[in-house]
């Protein structure tokens, strides 16, 4: 396993636990954010409560006075409780300082149970509003009910304003007051946001961390595992080139015309398992040395590289008694020779390996393409979305490492080479694989 490819199985397992602790984080930031903008919510209709209680108080110690309050004595109690209020008796306005006309906001409070948003502003009738504990889990705020007589009476509207606590204006309509909702407690609120987005960060952040800290060090021995048998792989692989070429060289100039049929047939064997062998030590060194390397380009002339592959692979053909259809046109494609030599040998000796006995090949080389079908077993939809896994072989019979096919896929997709696999169960398998001239 290659440094990146174990980085990135770390970072998949560190991305699915991040996202699954992220959603528990996540319901209990919701669970959070909620609490605390309800207890927000709270105590702004606390405080604008306490304001009226306020103005209501002046009002009453007035008439008890037999007094009247002027416009500054109101203007006076704005700047003291520092909030916007309205004061209007018998429809006319006695102070005001909302940010829109008192006349038009009480119109729309009389059609809107006495509660309205406009523009982000919040206008309450604190004394005439109905089921107020609807509007906030509060139990502690009571209507000034000893004197409401004489305000009604009087018919005098005490209007607060506020910041806008979200009230959506299709909820709060008289027969549908009890199901609002909320969307923004203004700067406290938006201060609450921040906070818990911050802390949210933060937990993910240091979560991360944590784990990318404790999967590393769980996956270090493991690691080093796959690193030692990597190199065991490579070692391995250059320390059999001598011997190998020797035993194909020997084989090469070996006279066999003087060998009876008994030890002439134990040749064939030599030279099939030698050819075996080069052939599994050919993909391990273009796995761990080859394909990884921008290597030199070419005209390479396919018809001639394929006759010359199917010559090599002879008598692999004639111990399974196969038979090769083949039509080959004249093409030419700029790739690296020995890519392109793997890859068909690939191709052609999986056709070989699954093919049985006295069955056909078709090798059809077209205009930018080639088709390789055999008469083999083969696959079925699901083996063949994992056909070019590395190490993933399907027929544990048949020996191999499993990365014929994945070789196939690395030199395809480097040269920009389309691959497309038909197969069905016991019918066969055809490789397509098409280009651009």
């Amino acid at each position: 396993m290659k440094s990146e490819n174990f980085n990135h199985t770390i970072l998949k397992i560190l991305a699915l636990y991040i996202i699954t602790s992220g959603v528990f984080l996540t319901i209990f930031f919701i669970t959070f954010y909620q609490k605390e903008a309800n207890f927000i919510r709270l105590n702004q209709i606390t405080h604008s409560y306490t304001h009226f209680n306020y103005i209501l108080q002046n009002i009453i110690e007035a008439r008890h006075e037999r007094s009247f309050l002027s416009s500054e004595d109101f203007v006076y109690l704005s700047k003291k409780l520092s909030t916007q209020f309205a004061i209007i008796a018998e429809d006319q306005v006695i102070f005001s300082n909302l940010s829109f006309s008192a006349l038009d906001i009480l119109k729309q409070l009389k059609k809107n149970n006495y509660i309205y948003n406009q523009n982000q502003r919040l206008f309450i009738d604190f004394l005439r509003i109905r089921n107020l504990d609807t509007y906030v889990d509060i139990k502690n705020i009571k209507k000034p009910r000893h004197h409401s007589h004489f305000l009604k009476h009087r018919n005098i509207y005490i209007i607060i304003e506020t910041n806008d606590l979200g009230f959506k204006k299709e909820q709060y309509r008289k027969d549908n007051y009890n199901n609002l909702d909320t969307k923004d407690f203004a700067s406290e609120l938006w201060k609450l946001k921040l906070k818990t987005i911050f802390y949210a960060l933060i937990c993910i952040s240091i979560l991360a961390a944590i784990t990318y800290v404790l999967l590393s060090l769980v996956f270090k021995n493991i690691k080093e595992q796959f690193q030692a048998l990597n190199d065991f792989i490579k070692d391995t692989t250059h320390e059999i080139n001598t011997p190998l070429s020797v035993i194909l060289a020997s084989i090469k100039k070996f006279d066999d015309t003087h060998l009876d049929p008994n030890n002439i047939k134990k040749f064939n064997h030599i030279k099939l398992a030698s050819k075996n062998l080069n052939h599994i030590y050919q993909n391990l060194i273009a796995l761990n040395f080859f394909i990884q390397k921008e290597n030199t380009k070419e005209d390479i002339k396919l018809k001639e590289l394929i006759e010359q592959r199917l010559e090599y692979f002879e008598s692999l053909i004639s111990q399974k008694n196969l038979i090769i259809e083949k039509e080959l046109l004249e093409q030419n494609f700029h790739a690296n020779k020995e890519e392109i030599q793997i890859l068909f040998d690939n191709l052609l000796s999986n056709a070989i390996k699954y093919t049985n006995t006295h069955k056909k090949i078709y090798i059809s080389l077209q205009q930018n393409m080639l088709s390789i079908k055999d008469e083999g077993q083969g696959m079925n939809t699901k083996e063949i979305a994992q056909i070019f896994t590395r190490y993933k072989r399907f027929n544990q019979d048949q020996g191999g490492f499993g990365i014929g096919l994945n070789l196939v896929k690395q030199i395809a997709d480097k040269n920009n080479i389309n691959i497309k696999v038909i197969s069905k169960e016991n019918k066969g398998s055809e490789f397509i694989l098409s280009w651009q001239g």
